[in-house]
Protein backbone atom coordinates (compact mmCIF):
# COMPACT_ATOMS: atom_id res chain seq x y z
CA UNK A 1 0.00 0.00 0.00
CA UNK A 2 1.21 3.31 -1.02
CA UNK A 3 1.47 6.13 1.36
CA UNK A 4 -1.05 8.43 1.04
CA UNK A 5 -0.40 11.85 2.89
CA UNK A 6 -3.92 12.10 3.26
CA UNK A 7 -4.67 9.17 4.57
CA UNK A 8 -6.28 9.82 7.87
CA UNK A 9 -6.95 6.93 10.70
CA UNK A 10 -10.47 8.09 12.19
CA UNK A 11 -12.34 6.11 14.45
CA UNK A 12 -15.52 7.46 14.00
CA UNK A 13 -18.14 5.56 16.28
CA UNK A 14 -20.79 3.00 14.29
CA UNK A 15 -24.95 3.47 15.54
CA UNK A 16 -26.87 1.09 16.13
CA UNK A 17 -29.91 3.17 15.59
CA UNK A 18 -29.96 6.36 12.95
CA UNK A 19 -29.27 9.98 14.82
CA UNK A 20 -32.62 11.61 14.99
CA UNK A 21 -32.72 15.13 12.79
CA UNK A 22 -31.44 17.88 14.00
CA UNK A 23 -34.52 20.75 15.13
CA UNK A 24 -33.87 23.22 12.20
CA UNK A 25 -33.85 20.56 10.09
CA UNK A 26 -37.31 19.32 10.13
CA UNK A 27 -38.55 22.49 9.41
CA UNK A 28 -40.41 23.76 6.45
CA UNK A 29 -38.58 27.01 4.25
CA UNK A 30 -41.37 28.87 5.19
CA UNK A 31 -41.70 28.27 9.56
CA UNK A 32 -38.15 28.65 9.40
CA UNK A 33 -38.30 32.15 7.69
CA UNK A 34 -41.07 33.08 10.00
CA UNK A 35 -39.32 31.43 13.39
CA UNK A 36 -36.29 33.17 12.88
CA UNK A 37 -37.54 36.22 11.69
CA UNK A 38 -37.11 38.28 14.76
CA UNK A 39 -33.28 37.24 14.71
CA UNK A 40 -32.42 38.21 11.43
CA UNK A 41 -33.76 41.50 11.53
CA UNK A 42 -31.69 42.16 15.16
CA UNK A 43 -28.70 40.70 13.26
CA UNK A 44 -29.34 43.22 10.06
CA UNK A 45 -29.74 46.18 12.64
CA UNK A 46 -26.81 45.37 14.94
CA UNK A 47 -24.06 43.62 12.84
CA UNK A 48 -24.53 44.09 9.28
CA UNK A 49 -26.91 47.19 8.31
CA UNK A 50 -25.48 50.67 6.42
CA UNK A 51 -26.39 52.43 9.74
CA UNK A 52 -24.25 50.33 11.53
CA UNK A 53 -21.50 50.44 8.88
CA UNK A 54 -21.91 54.27 9.50
CA UNK A 55 -21.75 54.30 12.78
CA UNK A 56 -18.02 52.56 12.42
CA UNK A 57 -16.98 54.50 10.15
CA UNK A 58 -16.61 51.90 8.16
CA UNK A 59 -19.13 52.15 4.36
CA UNK A 60 -17.56 49.03 3.02
CA UNK A 61 -19.38 45.96 3.47
CA UNK A 62 -16.93 42.94 4.78
CA UNK A 63 -15.96 40.41 2.19
CA UNK A 64 -14.33 37.07 2.97
CA UNK A 65 -12.02 36.51 0.29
Amino acid sequence: MKDNKLASDLNLPVFDKPLKEPWPMKMSWEDAMRCFATTREHYLKNFDSPEKRLRDKNPLRFRLS
